[in-house]
């Protein structure tokens, strides 16, 4: 993937490029207009990329638009990609889309308001290659009596394979309803959605610390898949307990950890179903390279103005704290109490905070993660952190056990 990648990028652009057009040869390149120049202003253009029965494949190499505004997070000049008619995301400033891999027509499109402009956006193209299918784990076998088996399977991924090269389709997707049946919603009182969580037992909810629900409004929402739709037979449970690590640290983010009691218990159901757990100490059984599953109603890109409503998902791999440090530098120190996962190509972003990252072993779903914190831009390059659940399980277990 790297070499090919690498070559991609070795390709020229010309001076003058069109706004827009349909492009169906094997493989090329497209530009904003005017790139490596400015783009002029109020421009809109559509760059169509059939698929034609094969794997496609676009990287942008090159992505400088007018930055997102600073009090709303807006974009004024924007690049909006389309994935087989889905609505990817929109993109400005330096947020530039992630590479895709599909067998679906692409669109992109572009667009300038009336003032500031940039450099604008290059890209790369081709097309074929072998798709292969494959789940990462056998499913798991639903027993209403346990944790983590799911009654409704979660979407498997599928793996792209091309030039003796393997890689994902990027981003999150539609889970399947009903499939994380642990995974909550937290919501103010107006039903505005602000952080996950997950189910461990009929009375306790893992979150993170920072996500600070307001015992006297707000509510849990459990067996929630479309949280816009109003149709669904939720449970919606008062808070009767809140409580975060004593340990927990606003500023390094650390023992980013809470647990909350519901007032009126869960009723388990195949929609509403508890997490295992991983056990304290047991990292070994989740080496960097699983990989695993986060899901949330958190923001598709960061420039999104809202979050989906239907629940996403997205397959990540496990990264090793050295990696993970040196990546984020001696600006954010990676404790104990993390693990990292992502910068492949799909991560968690706002909106997603509390909510679970969960690995296969023996058969059933494990916590091992809570959605803690990453890039403010919620770069699919850059690692997400997770609160690590193997290092806090003796903390989860006594806090139940004396509440």
């Amino acid at each position: 993937m790297l070499r090919l990648l690498s070559l991609l990028v070795l390709v020229s652009y010309t001076t003058a490029q069109s706004c827009g057009g349909t492009f169906t040869a094997s493989s090329g390149t497209a530009a904003s207009p005017n790139y490596p120049s400015s783009y002029g202003n109020d421009q809109n253009c559509e760059y169509s990329f059939p698929a034609n029965g094969q794997l496609l494949q676009i990287t942008f190499n090159s992505f400088q638009l007018e930055a997102a505004s600073s009090w709303t997070g807006s974009c004024y000049d924007t690049v909006t990609v389309y994935d087989g008619g889905v609505r990817v995301g929109e993109y400005c400033g330096t947020n530039r889309p992630a590479n895709i891999a599909t067998r679906s027509d692409v669109t992109i499109e572009f667009s300038s308001d009336y003032s500031v402009t940039g450099t604008g956006f290059s890209l790369s193209f081709s097309r074929g290659g072998e798709i292969v299918t494959t789940t990462t784990l056998p499913p798991p076998t639903y027993a209403p009596g346990s944790c983590g088996t799911p009654a409704i399977q979660p979407r498997t991924s599928e793996m792209l394979r091309y030039d003796q090269a393997e890689g994902r389709i990027v981003n999150g997707d539609d889970a399947t309803p009903h499939s994380w049946p642990w995974q909550i919603s937290l919501q103010t009182s107006t039903g505005w959605h602000y952080c996950g969580g997950s189910i461990v037992n009929n009375e306790w909810v893992v979150t993170a610390a920072h996500c600070d629900p307001t015992i006297s409004s707000d509510y849990v929402i459990l067996g929630e898949h479309n949280k816009g739709g109003g149709t669904e037979s939720i449970q919606r449970v008062r808070i009767s307990k809140k409580i975060c690590h004593q340990q927990y640290n606003s500023n390094t983010i650390d023992y980013d950890i809470c647990l909350l009691k519901l007032a009126t218990p869960a009723v388990f159901s195949d929609k509403v179903h508890p997490v295992c757990m991983a056990n304290s100490g047991d990292e070994s059984s989740f080496p960097a390279g699983m990989r695993c599953y986060t899901s949330g109603w958190g923001k598709t890109s960061a420039s999104s103005s809202g979050t989906p409503d239907i629940l996403q998902q997205a397959m990540i791999p496990l990264i090793s704290t050295s990696q993970c440090q040196a990546a984020w530098g001696s600006v954010n120190t990676i404790t104990d109490r993390m693990i990292c996962a992502g910068a492949d190509g799909a991560t968690s972003c706002m909106g997603d905070s509390g909510g679970p990252l969960v690995c296969q072993k023996d058969g059933a779903w494990n916590l091992i993660g809570v959605v803690s914190w990453g890039s403010s831009q919620c770069s699919t390059s850059t690692p997400a952190v997770y609160a690590r659940v193997t290092n806090l399980r003796q903390w989860l277990d006594s806090t139940m056990a004396n509440n």
